[in-house]
């Protein structure tokens, strides 16, 4: 072993002794004796401090001596917004004292109290500081973004979910109300495919929606002067309980078939057993004033009895609506609206039992399911399974028994009826006031042991949600009951889910479903997936209705003003084609009805003429001499001047072919064979008498039979039925384009024009709506009758082009 080693055992031992003995003389407090056992215990305490319990003891004292210690140092030279942490200090400070934390907003303002008082340019004023004046710009904001969104909604009306579509689609204003127009995004294809077969939705909240309160008979005998007289829809026994929504094709008071308003819907409130009756009539917005406007003057018109005690309200801003298509909404419904209050008779168990249906085309049209719901943002997200379900024996049973016997009471809440969930509006209105609020919601998750954790209701403190589903399909767009032409339409674009909920609901409903699945879209896929289906859209295909001529007049105003900004050489010339209206269907002159809608732009054939070819007469008249010095002086007037004069046209004189009866009839017309009585095509009486079954079907019961022939036939010239296109071969159909038989050689043999085409993806090919009159049809029947090369009857659209003409087969809409 080596000396190194040996000296490190030495001191080793050395400090142990030193241990052993206690500490040095000088080290030892004083008084205190060596070799002491109350001194060894006395010290052996005071080397083991509890160091946590002793600064608790302790902590106001040194909290105290903390605060004096910063009071002290920031005594008099340092202020309020050199305290605060250096990250949330700022190079320049802001005189702005809001921009200080609330805690030192008080010392700040005395601070610069105190300065205002030493300053020469402050003293004597109420101003604290030198700042300018701010422009009139920044004094005039809103001061807040509701204030803002408020002022923005002035002369319109924003929907609950309007800021949702604002960042992710196009917004037009239409019928008073902001309405998403189309997705930023393409989505022609995607639309498509989420309606057939995943889940499309669509915010119709715009629908208005009018509330009739009086006795049962008061409110049938109103509207029934306002529908045909042979149709007693809305006093059947599935409407009138409350079970189905009734459709409705509404009139003019006393002017069937003229004077046509449009397609409604009417649900009744289920029987309470009090004597008074609701009726919800829910209208599109294009023709809801003009059909409150008539029920109010019928109203009037009525003497005063109990059948004049009806009150009509707006409940627009009341209620909130959805619309759903697609193989999969009703499972995505049953996935949202699965949290369903617990009650007796409660139907929560009836929409799980269909969940799992493959389209909602299977369950009974228009039926109505009533149903209470936990507040939606407790469950918030929610997912659906994209597999299909598979359900158990008992559960194919009980869907089965469902299918087979739909439940009588699925609108009503409980089976005592005392729940009137919806229909009490006085009751939506104060549970949204007692609504939580997302703060809370937020505070109530972060309580949650396990993030993520979904929120279960507490009846103390969340509300509950009263809902309404309808099983909308064609019958809500057609306006009236469909039978045998069920099988024309396609099953996933034609029937769906509308989902109405009180007011302030909206968003968290719009949420839950989006986050769900469903894919958002707004107006003009609408429209589209309503054309795909096979189906006359309101009012884009309904012509002999006022709303009709809006519509079809602002496009008309926009498809001119697009041809009018392209370049003289570049426009397409009409005239040379011989189209005189490529920019609307001139239903009018079709029917020989005097005037024009002033809704309409009216374009003179120089207009219409291409400017090349007018530069050449001019050019001609010029080197001729024969141009006027007024010509020479204001050419460019001449050649610019495309407007004339408006002249007023009513469409009161236009009868629409609508309803399974009329359409039916007229089917079976032009499928019928020539007769002997039509051996004169040129007389009236032959055209009279081959339309004898349509004037039967619309006579009043108490028609008649010796009325004046002449006005049968006035009446039916002035008759238009709705045709769906399908192209034979290839091609799409021109809107506007002129429908003639497949004889016709010249273009003023026009029987129609196309309202409405574009390429079918469900069908592959080009199709079209369209309106023919029934003279027309008339007429084609007597040529295929007469050829004896036509099979079948049918027509061609000519292009707008000069482009060949396209063959089309064609059926007849309701």
């Amino acid at each position: 072993m080596d000396s190194g080693s040996s000296s490190k055992m030495a001191d080793n031992s050395d400090d142990k002794k030193r241990k052993a003995q206690g500490p040095p003389e000088s080290a030892r407090p004083r008084g205190a004796k060596q070799g002491s056992a109350s001194t060894k215990y006395t010290l052996g305490k005071a080397r083991s401090v509890d160091v946590v319990g002793f600064v608790e003891a302790r902590s106001f004292e040194i909290n105290a001596l903390q605060r004096s210690l910063e009071n002290a140092r920031s005594q008099g030279n340092t202020r309020a917004f050199q305290t605060l942490p250096r990250h949330l200090r700022r190079r320049a400070a802001s005189h702005n004292v809001k921009r200080i934390p609330a805690r030192l907003r008080e010392k700040a303002l005395s601070e610069m109290k105190k300065s205002a008082q030493t300053s020469k340019a402050l003293a004597g004023t109420d101003r604290l500081t030198n700042a300018k004046k701010s422009s009139r710009y920044k004094r005039r904001r809103a001061r807040s973004v509701r204030q803002e969104y408020e002022t923005r909604q002035t002369g319109k009306r924003w929907l609950e979910t309007h800021v949702w579509h604002a960042k992710r689609m196009r917004m037009k204003e239409l019928w008073g109300a902001m309405i998403a127009e189309t997705p930023n995004e393409r989505s022609h294809r995607a639309a498509y495919r989420a309606a057939k077969e995943k889940t499309y939705i669509q915010d119709v909240s715009y629908f208005r929606t009018l509330e009739l309160v009086g006795s049962e008979d008061a409110i049938v005998g109103l509207l029934r002067q306002l529908t045909p007289p042979n149709e007693l829809t809305l006093a059947m026994k599935p409407y009138i309980g409350g079970a189905r929504m009734a459709p409705l094709t509404l009139y003019c008071a006393g002017s069937y078939p003229l004077a046509l308003l449009g397609p409604a819907t009417a649900l009744w409130e289920p029987i309470s057993g009090a004597g008074q009756r609701k009726l919800w009539l829910r209208l599109h917005p294009a023709n809801a004033d003009a059909i409150k406007v008539e029920l109010e003057r019928v109203l009037d018109a009525i003497p005063d009895g109990n059948d004049r005690a009806i009150q009509i309200k707006d409940i627009t801003c009341d209620l909130v609506s959805f619309e759903l298509l697609g193989g999969q909404s009703t499972q995505m419904l049953a996935a949202v609206l699965s949290q369903t209050v617990d009650c007796a008779d409660s139907e929560p168990s009836l929409l799980q039992t269909i969940r799992a249906i493959p389209s909602p085309a299977v369950l009974p049209e228009s039926v109505v399911i009533a149903l209470r719901i936990h507040d939606p943002r407790l469950e918030f997200p929610f997912k659906v399974n994209p597999e299909r379900m598979v359900l158990s024996q008992d559960e194919q049973q009980q869907l089965q028994d469902v299918l087979l016997h739909w439940p009588a009471n699925a609108a009503v809440l409980d089976g005592q009826r005392s729940d009137t969930g919806i229909w009490d509006r006085s009751e939506c209105a104060s549970a949204l006031e007692r609504r939580t609020s997302e703060h809370a919601l937020n505070k109530r998750r972060e309580q949650q042991l396990v993030p993520g954790t979904k929120l279960r209701p507490d009846p103390s403190v969340d509300v509950t949600v009263p809902l309404l589903l309808v099983r909308t399909g064609p019958e809500a767009m057609l306006g009236s009951r469909v039978g045998r032409t069920a099988n024309q339409y396609i099953d996933t674009l034609a029937h769906g889910w509308t989902l109405i909920a009180p007011r302030g609901w909206s968003m968290a409903l719009w949420m839950a479903l989006n986050f769900a699945g469903a894919r958002a879209q707004g107006l003009t896929e609408c429209h589209h997936i309503g054309f795909e289906a096979g189906l006359p859209t309101f009012p884009a295909n309904w012509p002999g209705t006022s709303a009709y001529d809006e519509w079809a007049g602002s496009a008309a105003t926009e498809l001119y003003q697009k041809w009018q900004r392209r370049p003289p050489g570049k426009r397409a010339n009409y005239l040379k084609f011989g189209i005189n209206s490529p920019f609307y269907a001139p239903f009018h002159k079709l029917l020989d009805l005097p005037g024009v809608p002033e809704a309409y732009p009216q374009v003179t054939a120089d207009g219409l003429e291409c400017r090349m070819k007018r530069l050449r007469k001019i050019t001609s008249k010029k080197k001729e001499g024969c141009l006027s010095d007024q010509m020479d002086i204001d050419e460019d007037a001449d050649l610019n001047s495309t407007v004339a004069s408006r002249s007023s046209g009513s469409t009161a004189d236009m009868w629409l072919l609508t309803g399974e009866l009329l359409a039916t009839a007229a089917a079976s017309l032009l499928a019928s064979t020539r007769t002997a009585a039509h051996e004169d095509p040129a007389l009236p009486t032959a055209f009279l008498a081959w339309a004898a079954p349509l004037l039967e079907a619309v006579r009043s019961p108490n028609y008649n039979s010796n009325s004046d022939t002449t006005k049968d036939i006035a009446l039916l010239q002035h008759c238009l039925v709705r045709v769906r296109l399908v192209c034979v071969g290839r091609g799409v159909p021109a809107e506007n384009g002129p429908i003639c038989t497949s004889l016709a050689k010249q273009t003023g043999d026009a029987i129609g024009f196309v309202m409405t085409s574009s390429f079918s993806l469900a069908r592959g090919c080009g199709i079209a709506v369209g309106a023919c009159s029934l003279y027309g049809l008339y007429q084609a029947w007597l040529s295929a009758a007469e050829s004896k090369h036509a099979k079948s009857l049918g027509l061609t659209v000519q292009s707008l082009d000069g482009s060949p003409s396209i063959s089309t087969s064609f059926v007849v809409l309701p």
